[in-house]
């Protein structure tokens, strides 16, 4: 290849992801579930370049162990993946199609992450501040938006048929780039200054305040907890939030089975007031989705009642009167509201021990790596704000939240270049 088209391909790439971080912030604004497309467009340029297949692919199979971490994890994914496939054929739904929902967001992800890990100087310096810009502008006009009641959204169609569908349209924008605040704070104190990367912080908190989803708070309230931690302890945070999504993976159903739902709906309608309760309801009514699917998982075992069952089992599940809810609502919604719960219940012990032997390989890998410490601040802060998300709202069909978790992983790599070159 000559120099001059290496060049005009450079340049073509960079206009590229230029145009594509511009459209960002519209994006999780105006629809949020088209991050999934976004990362698509986003990963053309390494997709197009015979290094990447060769590179990211290539040192993984050319002498693949299991004593190498990176391939470990890859080969867990890939499992998973497999089981998600086989579950189809016994699933009520009957559709093995589903582990493209995991695959497709998981090999998009990785190309764009190679690809920001072999950025020269200039690239890296340049990508690293359109991400955060976007993410600033992102989480602007989100706060904008909150504050306003969907004032954007409400003058440019389509319009929603009522302000709360809007609200909580936005709240989803908020948890697409949550994770991504924290690795955008750390490339921030490089081209900027701690300063500036409290304000990034900042911004993301007054966006989940102000767009009415109280996990996106949480999320972003335990992350900055966890960047701080890992500021000045790296390796034990790593090994405490990595190991604790590990347990909590494990445990889940038999925690869940035992949550005493009769007596918090009982002490709640005592001593809430009837407003109160219906600002709590959705919370309230998690509680006991979490508790039936969590007896229903059992039931499942060992190789799990098939992808997307839960979707299928909405059709007979029982109905449950939650505090300040107008209407008896089912204990299986369309999906458990809870990764983990879903991975027990749909795919069994076979799918839980894939995502645990992920989760445990990418830690080893993690901790192998020599990581600056806002690097090592924004992995903690990005990985407990996902796992705070999948926990409480997320479905593992929902392509939008892997993809929000691969855009945070190319902040990762992005600021890892920039604190390594």
């Amino acid at each position: 290849m000559t120099a001059h088209w290496k060049d005009t391909r450079d340049k073509a790439s960079r206009r590229w992801f230029y145009a594509l971080f511009f459209l960002l912030p519209l994006t999780v604004v105006f629809g949020h579930r088209g991050l999934a497309p976004w990362l698509l467009l986003a990963s053309l340029p390494a997709f197009a370049r015979g290094a990447f297949w060769q590179a990211a692919f290539g040192k993984l199979f050319d002498h693949p162990s299991l004593t190498d971490p990176k391939f470990a994890s890859f080969a867990a994914l890939l499992f998973l993946c497999f089981w998600i496939f086989l579950s189809g054929f016994w699933s009520p739904k009957g559709d093995p199609g589903m582990f493209l929902y995991v695959l497709g967001p998981a090999l998009v992800g990785a190309s764009i992450i190679w690809f920001s890990l072999t950025l020269t100087r200039e690239w890296a310096w340049r990508l690293g501040r359109a991400f955060l810009w976007a993410l600033v502008a992102g989480m602007i006009i989100l706060s904008f938006e909150g504050v306003t009641d969907g004032l954007l959204r409400r003058f440019l169609p389509p319009s929603e048929p009522s302000t709360s569908r809007d609200i909580i349209a936005l709240g989803r924008g908020v948890t697409a780039l949550a994770p991504a605040l924290f690795p955008a704070a750390a490339i921030a104190v490089r081209q900027w200054s701690r300063t500036a990367a409290v304000f990034v912080l900042a911004l993301g908190i007054v966006a989940a305040a102000t767009n009415d989803v109280l996990a996106n708070v949480l999320a972003i309230g335990a992350g900055v907890a966890a960047a701080l931690l890992a500021l000045n302890a790296q390796r034990f945070t790593l090994k405490l939030v990595g190991g604790g999504a590990i347990a909590m993976l494990l445990l889940a159903p038999l925690v869940a089975s035992q949550i005493p739902v009769e007596a918090i709906y009982a002490s709640a309608e005592k001593n809430l007031s009837p407003e109160v309760l219906s600002q709590l309801s959705s919370s309230l009514h998690r509680l006991a989705i979490w508790k039936a699917v969590g007896v229903e998982a059992f039931s499942c075992q060992p190789f799990g009642c098939g992808a997307d069952y839960a979707r299928m089992w909405k059709e007979t599940a029982p109905m449950v009167e939650v505090p300040g809810a107008s209407v008896a609502l089912s204990v299986s919604p369309i999906h458990p509201h809870n990764v983990f719960m879903q991975l027990w219940l749909e795919l069994g012990l076979p799918g839980v021990f894939a995502m645990a032997a992920f989760l445990w390989f990418g830690l080893a890998t993690l901790l192998r790596a020599r990581l600056s410490r806002a690097v090592g601040a924004a992995i903690a802060g990005a990985f407990v704000a996902i796992l705070i998300s999948v926990m409480v709202e997320g479905s593992l069909w929902q392509v939008w939240r892997l993809a929000a978790m691969a855009l945070a992983a190319s902040g990762v790599a992005l600021a890892h270049m920039l604190e390594k070159r």
